[in-house]
């Protein structure tokens, strides 16, 4: 494990809980500063699993390109009540995490076991798009499309318990970065288009979301 982790670890749970408290006070200047400060640091230490004598260096690969492409557009989507940025951050996301889904697929391949576990992701997009459509206006298209991207992310870091490529915590720290990735879009979907929510905890669970997939070249 690189020396660097005891530095970049709490730096990164630092900026998390900056981002949060910007995004409350609705303050886009620090936003501007701690949203891609955040996933830097998660890129830095998902780099740093490179300096293993051990480390998987197709995932790592994989988890810096799409990390990467996040980081791009955490510098672009600050302001997200606007649906132009959304949109913009829609199309970004959509690379970034496919990067991850698809990547992890490459390595890891597909599995029997695969099948059962994406039935109940596939009836949940079901129902979440039938209870958001009414509201969804000129964004019906984008939603559908964009609504499959993140369950096929978090369903193929899943299928990573049924492989033999990662380790079962490489698994795990997948898994849950990708399932708080899904959990923040699905918040941010229901306070845009349905209800407005009281508090919101995308943040953390984005830039939180980002930090343990970082994790997970590491184990």
């Amino acid at each position: 494990m690189s020396y660097l982790l005891p530095i970049l670890i709490p730096l990164n749970l630092l900026a998390i809980a900056l981002y949060m408290r910007a995004r409350i006070r609705s303050d886009l200047g620090r936003v501007r500063i701690y949203q891609p400060g955040a996933v830097i640091l998660s890129w830095l230490i998902a780099a740093s699993s490179l300096l293993q004598p051990d480390a998987n260096v197709a995932f790592s690969v994989v988890v810096l390109l799409g990390m990467g492409i996040a980081i791009v557009g955490d510098f672009l989507n600050l302001d997200m009540e606007n649906p132009d940025v959304v949109l913009r951050g829609l199309v970004i996301a959509v690379v970034a995490y496919l990067t991850y889904g698809i990547g992890v697929t490459v390595i890891n391949g597909f599995h029997p076991e695969d099948l059962v576990v994406g039935a109940p992701l596939l009836i949940f997009y079901v129902v979440l798009m039938r209870y958001l459509w009414p509201d969804l206006g000129e964004m019906c298209i984008p939603a559908l499309l964009y609504g499959l991207v993140l369950p096929f992310t978090f369903w193929r870091a899943l299928s990573c318990f049924f492989g033999s490529e990662l380790s079962m915590l490489q698994a795990v720290y997948l898994s849950l970065g990708t399932l708080s990735l899904y959990v923040g879009d699905v918040e941010f979907a229901v306070h845009t288009y349905k209800r407005r929510l009281k508090r919101m905890y995308g943040p953390i669970l984005y830039a939180g979301g980002q930090m343990l997939i970082a994790l997970s070249t590491l184990y």
